[in-house]
Parts: C-alpha cells; sequence; structure tokens
C-alpha cells in the first residue's frame, strides 16, 4: 500500500497538482485584481481587462504570503517562481472558469455569501461571534468595501462550485486500482555499470601548450566584466529598536491609559442574568413588592414568590427569568437599576408604566484586563515598535530629501548620524551584499546611477528597512591574465577529453552488444565491475534517482531469455549500462476493504483533477484569451 502512495505523490502527481492547484491559490478572489486598475492591460479575457498593476500586486502578495509560511525559502528562488507570467495565467483561468459557470446558470446568492462570511473566524469577536464592526474594520485594510468584498466572495464560491462539479463527481474504477497496484509496488532487480567522466579526468595530461591555445583561441571567454562598489545608508527598524529604552513609570502609565480604555468598553459590552417580578393592578402594588422585597430578604426563593405573585405570565412560569441582557435591551428605567446592583442583590420597588418591577442580577459577564505584569511584556514590545516606527519614519523622510539634494551620500549619513556602508566589488552579474536585493539591482539599471552620476532613489526593502545606494567606484572590464585561469582551463579540457573518452566507449560497448555480448563481457571491455541492486521500487532514491526512473523506463525482459543491456548517458554525461534481470508486479488483491476504498478515492481525486484540467485547458483553447506578454516583460517592484 505504501508503494501505491509513493506512486500517486511522485513526479506525475506533482505535475498535476502544479499544473492545476497553484493557478487557483495563486489567483484566488480574481475579480479584486480585474476591477478597476489602470495602466497597462496585460491579457483581456472574455472581454474583462486585467491590468498590469494588478498583477504586479497579486505577484508581491503571493510572495509576502509564501515567505510568511516558509521563511527558510530562498528569497531569490521565489522571486523567479512566483513571477508575473506565471501569476496572469492563473488569473486568466479564474475568468475563464468564472464566466463558463455563469454562462451554464450558476448562481451563489446573497444569502449563501453572507452564512459564509458569519463563519470566517477573522471576522469574529473574542467571544467567538460575528462581529460587523470587525468585518468592516478587516475588510478595509484589505483596500475593500463591505459589498464589494461580498461580491468577491460570490464569485470564488462560485467557481468552487463550477470546478466541485468536474473534481468530486470522478472515481476510480476497481481494474484501474489494480493495474496501478501492480505498477505502483512493482519491484526490479538490474546489474549495472557506471562510469564517470571525473573518473577518468586523471588519465590525460595536459599540456601548457594546450592550455595557451585554448586561452588564446577564445579570448571573449577570459574577460573580467566591469566590477562596481556601492557605497549606501541602511535605516531598519531593528536598529532604531535597540535604541529605544523604556522606564517602568512610561510602561505603567501605558498600562493605566489601557485599563480606563478596556473599562469603558467593558462596561458597554458587560451582560448581565436578570429575573424580575411583575405586580400589576391596585393601589397596593408598592405594598406588595416592599413584602415580596422582605420575603426575599430574609430568605425565600425569589424563583418561587415569581411563580406565585409576578403577573410577568411569559417570565412567570420560569421564575421570573429575562435571560442575559445587555446595556440598554431593558427599558431605561430598568436598565439603569439592573446595572448598578450587585450579583445576588434585590432591588428595591421600580415603578413603571406596566407596573411595580423587583429585579434581581443573578450573574455578571464582566471581560477583566489582564495584570500589568500579565501584560508588562506586551505593553514594552508594542512601545518600542511605535516609538521606533515614528523615529525611523522621520529619518527616512528626511534620508529622502538629503539624498535627492546632495551629489554623494557624505552629508546625508552625518546629517542622521549614521554609519556610511561600502560592499566590496563585484560584477554586475554576481551582486554581494545590499546588491544582491532584487530592489537595488532594479535601481542600478538607472543609467544615472550606475554610472555614479548620483544617488539613487529611496528604495524599501520590506520588513521596516529602507536604503539609498550611490556607485562609489568602478573597474573597466579586462583580461584575465592566463596565471588566474590556467588551472581551470586544464580541469576543462580534461573533462572535455574525459567525455569523448565516454563517447568512444559507448561506440565500442554498442558494437559489442550488436555482436551478442552480456553485461559480463562489457564490463571486461570497460574495465569496470558490475554492480548489483535488488527490490528498487518506482520513486525510489537508492541507489540513484536519475538510474531508478531510467531502469522503471526499460521494457520488462522476455520469458526464459538473457536480459537485454541498454547503453544509456546520465543527466551529468556520465555513461552507464543497465541490465534488467527481473521484475515482480506488486499484488493487485493485497488491500483490505478500507484500504481498497481509500486508495479508490485517491484515484478518484486524481481523475478529478485530471478532469478539470482538461476543462481549462477547452476554455483556453476556445475562449476570448489576448495576453500582451511584451507588457510583463520588465521587472516589478519588490
Amino acid at each position: 500500500m505504501q508503494g501505491f502512495r509513493n506512486f500517486l505523490r511522485g513526479t506525475g502527481g506533482k505535475i498535476l497538482l502544479a499544473a492545476i492547484i497553484l493557478p487557483f491559490i495563486i489567483s484566488a478572489f480574481y475579480g479584486y485584481f480585474t476591477g478597476g486598475g489602470g495602466g497597462d492591460v496585460v491579457a483581456r479575457v472574455e472581454g474583462n481587462d486585467i491590468y498590469r498593476a494588478v498583477v504586479d500586486d497579486r505577484v508581491q502578495r503571493t510572495r509576502l504570503a509564501l515567505r510568511q509560511q516558509s521563511p527558510e525559502l530562498d528569497p531569490q528562488l521565489l522571486d523567479n517562481f512566483i513571477n508575473p507570467g506565471m501569476v496572469l495565467q492563473g488569473m486568466v483561468n479564474n475568468v475563464l472558469v468564472l464566466t463558463a459557470a455563469s454562462d451554464a446558470g450558476m448562481v451563489i446568492s446573497d444569502e449563501q455569501a453572507g452564512r459564509t462570511i458569519l463563519q470566517i473566524p477573522e471576522f469574529h469577536d473574542q467571544n467567538g461571534r460575528f462581529s460587523q464592526q470587525q468585518f468592516d474594520r478587516t475588510v478595509r485594510t484589505m483596500g475593500q468595501t463591505p459589498s464589494g468584498y461580498m461580491s468577491l466572495l460570490r464569485d470564488e464560491m462560485l467557481m468552487n462550485q463550477f470546478r466541485a462539479g468536474y473534481e468530486d463527481t470522478a472515481f476510480g474504477l476497481p481494474y484501474e486500482l489494480e493495474d496501478l497496484r501492480r505498477l505502483g509496488e512493482q519491484r526490479r532487480d538490474i546489474s549495472y555499470i557506471r562510469i564517470s567522466a571525473e573518473s577518468l579526468v586523471p588519465e590525460f595530461d595536459i599540456s601548457d601548450e594546450q592550455v595557451e591555445a585554448f586561452y588564446h583561441s577564445t579570448p571573449e571567454d577570459f574577460i573580467r566584466p566591469p566590477e562596481y562598489q556601492l557605497e549606501y545608508i541602511d535605516l531598519s527598524r531593528s536598529a532604531y529598536l535597540d535604541d529605544v529604552q523604556l522606564t517602568e513609570e512610561q510602561l505603567r502609565e501605558e498600562y493605566e491609559v489601557r485599563e480606563q480604555m478596556f473599562r469603558n468598553v467593558a462596561e458597554q459590552q458587560e451582560r448581565r442574568r436578570v429575573s424580575h417580578i411583575l405586580l400589576t393592578g391596585g393601589d397596593d402594588m408598592l405594598a406588595r413588592a416592599e413584602a415580596l422585597r422582605e420575603q426575599i430578604v430574609g430568605g425565600a426563593e425569589f424563583a418561587e414568590l415569581a411563580r406565585e405573585h409576578s403577573d410577568d405570565a411569559a417570565s412567570a412560569s420560569l421564575g421570573g427569568v429575562l435571560g442575559l441582557v445587555g446595556r440598554g435591551d431593558l427599558p431605561a428605567s430598568l436598565d439603569q437599576v439592573a446595572f448598578t446592583l450587585e450579583e445576588g442583590e434585590v432591588s428595591q420597588p421600580i415603578a413603571t408604566d406596566d407596573g411595580v418591577h423587583l429585579l434581581v442580577v443573578t450573574s455578571i459577564n464582566r471581560r477583566t484586563l489582564p495584570t500589568f505584569d500579565a501584560m508588562r511584556d506586551e505593553i514594552e514590545e508594542e512601545l518600542k515598535v511605535a516609538r521606533a516606527e515614528m523615529r525611523l519614519s522621520e529619518d527616512v523622510r528626511q534620508l529622502e530629501e538629503l539624498a535627492f539634494e546632495h551629489a554623494d551620500l557624505s552629508v546625508p549619513a552625518e546629517t542622521l548620524g549614521v554609519s556610511l556602508q561600502k560592499t566590496p566589488f563585484f560584477p554586475l552579474g554576481q551582486p554581494v551584499d545590499i546588491a544582491a536585493e532584487p530592489a537595488v539591482r532594479r535601481a542600478l539599471s538607472d543609467r544615472a546611477v550606475l554610472e555614479g552620476e548620483r544617488n539613487s532613489a529611496l528604495i524599501e526593502l520590506g520588513q521596516g528597512r529602507y536604503v539609498v545606494v550611490r556607485v562609489a567606484g568602478s573597474r573597466p572590464e579586462e583580461e584575465i591574465p592566463l596565471v588566474e585561469v590556467r588551472e581551470d582551463i586544464a580541469r576543462h579540457l580534461a573533462l572535455a577529453a574525459a567525455q569523448a573518452r565516454l563517447d568512444e566507449l559507448a561506440a565500442e560497448g554498442e558494437a559489442a552488444l550488436a555482436e551478442g555480448a552480456d553485461l559480463a563481457r562489457l564490463a571486461g571491455l570497460w574495465r569496470q565491475d558490475v554492480i548489483s541492486a535488488e527490490n528498487l521500487e518506482r520513486g525510489g532514491s537508492q541507489p540513484e534517482t536519475e538510474l531508478v526512473e531510467r531502469v522503471f523506463r526499460l521494457p520488462r525482459p522476455a520469458a526464459d531469455s538473457q536480459p537485454a543491456v541498454q547503453i544509456v548517458r546520465m543527466g551529468n554525461g556520465d555513461l552507464a549500462a543497465i541490465s534488467l534481470d527481473s521484475v515482480r508486479d506488486g499484488n493487485p488483491q493485497g488491500l483490505t476493504a478500507a484500504q481498497r476504498a481509500a486508495a479508490l478515492g485517491q484515484l478518484g481525486e486524481l481523475a478529478g483533477a485530471a478532469s478539470f484540467r482538461q476543462v481549462v485547458t477547452l476554455l483556453r483553447e476556445e475562449g476570448d484569451v489576448r495576453i500582451y506578454n511584451e507588457r510583463l516583460m520588465g521587472e516589478i517592484e519588490d
């Protein structure tokens, strides 16, 4: 069963997931990016324009989300992977799917979208209930209006419904499962010979004459490109945080401010469980109420007296219980009294137009602020960040002005009281230090900056970090002396000779196989040992992933015949000869009923994904899609 899982999770499965799932993850809520916008139209899909600015925005949001989820990811690799072209493809797919769903008459009502919004945790208050105020605030921080968000949510739900119509209705058949188990859990035994070019390098003695001849034959390969050195001012929030010092008195003052604010909010949100006795009719209502109050104070049960004497039929049978109420839920005269009583305290008789009431508060739900000691670290961190941000913001504003006004960065650095930092010399193709930042590389594409005529504009690197750079020095293109590259050339020539020798060995081996040679004879011809490997499984990494992949491409050997030998060149240029000695299929029947059901479910998921991929492909082929690739050529701001 594990082998079958490995098969489903192998290269084919990963490709399928990337092709189907990723475009829809990166472009969720497509309407957010196609509505409005400005600048270049980079695609027109079924009459809907997609703008470069919104594609760039989505790229940034996707990169940021992935960085937060996986901080260990190489930022440059991530930036190369999540690029405008890929994101645009996902957005185009979403427009096509939404259009197809609408054409099919599929609709998501406001009520359906509303019920979904009620379940989204980001819109809940601290008690876990939906909060309109929290919803409005959260949506507006996303740059949306509540009605706009509702519209986008309907679109997203509609696309999911359309996709589910294909993915959730697919299924796997028993014969497909049997075939896949035979393949997925198949085991193969092999014998092989492996010769690496590296192992042949010592056989070739490269002379000085050969090295010099190669050096002079390709002089363009031995030119050191221009190199540049940057000086820069770096302002980061982390540095300002280290400088912020707070006293204990300042922390306590902040706590007191928060405590008062919290108390005001808590009072407004306080809820009390209240019961009452209502007396109506007659001139002795007050006297009767006083008598009942004396009984209660004397130990009588409020609920029993309510059942016996209260004229409020709705609550009398419940012992006078009105339930949990907040401020303003009761009439003003009762509300004022209810929220002054202590828990368990009975009110004085309250005369109203309805009659005379006695109230009792049976419980009070009141939020309490954690103690100063419990909140001290949080308060200190928040105050430090706020003060650091304030100072950073002011210095960033000043740096931007100074860098524009001055010819170099000396005066800005002195004015701000920061050190002027420098990078080592580097070629543009191999940036180091601050120059490796994508935003800095883009700044260097400005000829005036690259040639050292002026400072760059303010560059935001993210995470509260800002820099201004200037080219402090440059070195022109120059020829690399032979002495510096002699060893590299000699190794290059030796490897080339080794690869040529491998070509000769491959040809000799093919000729020997044509004459009926087996692997043992080939091993003698190549003067190599035969290596055996048993129980190789599909997708395995032993003895080597590429070798295993090659082995599972070989045809099954015919029964009662000598295993065929195949000569292959590996991806790194190595030479190998492989003999597939035996093949053992997996057991298609070796599953319990539960395992069989789970495996068929997995097949159904793969079939559903494949089905939906075909639908998207068809929509792309038949839809009105125009993509303007030339408008996606420039890099985006990081």
